[in-house]
């Protein structure tokens, strides 16, 4: 059993990665069409030359600069993520003094009835990853922050995007999805799951910043999807980006 110790203090603590441009904003993207399709082929996307103590570059950040204002673009986990790997993320950005992050990525649905690319805005995460449980007391859910869901629905709801409101099963077994699991998630109230949303939303809490996520439905653990939605890259990364201003 995991006891939770809310002593910020630990023995080992996240150290700055001097970033380039002092970005205070970033996106965590876990999404490889956006990345590779899109965002290395722009022309005003800068690779941000930051470096470790050893001198060896990042070579899954950028710098997009918008206007005046650079905002670190993170491939996180090189697309495939996963709760220990994207919170350790996490927490090297905070340190390095990001204090407003936009996670987003692909989602499994769980409603065969979700067509295939819609959004989902998550209100909660329920918690069956071991990361949460070191940054947040003991409970079967993280909720997601009320100002950034309101934000999200806003934004989408004027670019007229097709989107759901629901709890989202935050699992690191991904082997272990059976389908007794599915159908008590589906009870609990859940129409996606993930592999690190209820991981970030922890860590944000416990280091008090600015956060917000949104999903992209891809497979359908309940079946095959029955409808598709377009999906258009561009218009993914560019909602991250004008989210991640508001939130």
């Amino acid at each position: 059993m995991i006891k939770f110790d809310p002593d910020k203090n630990a023995l080992f603590s996240p150290t700055s990665l001097d970033l380039f441009g002092n970005p205070t904003k970033a996106l965590m993207i876990f999404d490889d069409e956006v990345w590779e399709d899109y965002i290395k082929k722009q022309d005003n996307i800068e690779v941000s030359p930051v470096k470790n103590d050893e001198k060896g570059v990042f070579d899954n950040f950028m710098i997009y600069k918008a206007g005046k204002e650079n905002i670190l673009l993170v491939s996180s986990a090189d697309g495939v993520g996963g709760s220990a790997m994207s919170a350790v993320e996490m927490e090297l950005l905070i340190a390095s003094g990001i204090n407003k992050i936009v996670a987003f990525g692909t989602c499994g649905a769980m409603d065969k009835k979700i067509s295939k690319n819609t959004i989902i805005i998550p209100t909660s995460a329920y918690r069956e990853e071991g990361v949460s449980y070191h940054y947040l007391p003991p409970s079967d859910e993280v909720t997601q922050d009320a100002n950034s869901i309101i934000v999200m629905n806003k934004f989408f709801s004027k670019y007229d995007v097709h989107f759901l409101n629901g709890k989202v099963w935050t699992t690191d077994a991904v082997y272990r999805e059976t389908v007794g699991k599915l159908q008590t998630m589906k009870n609990n109230g859940c129409i996606a799951v993930d592999m690190e949303l209820a991981s970030l939303i922890a860590v944000a809490q416990f280091r008090n910043i600015s956060f917000a996520s949104f999903l992209i439905t891809d497979d359908n653990i309940d079946g095959q999807n029955l409808h598709e939605n377009e999906r258009d890259p561009e218009k993914l990364f560019k909602a991250a980006l004008e989210i991640v201003t508001l939130i």
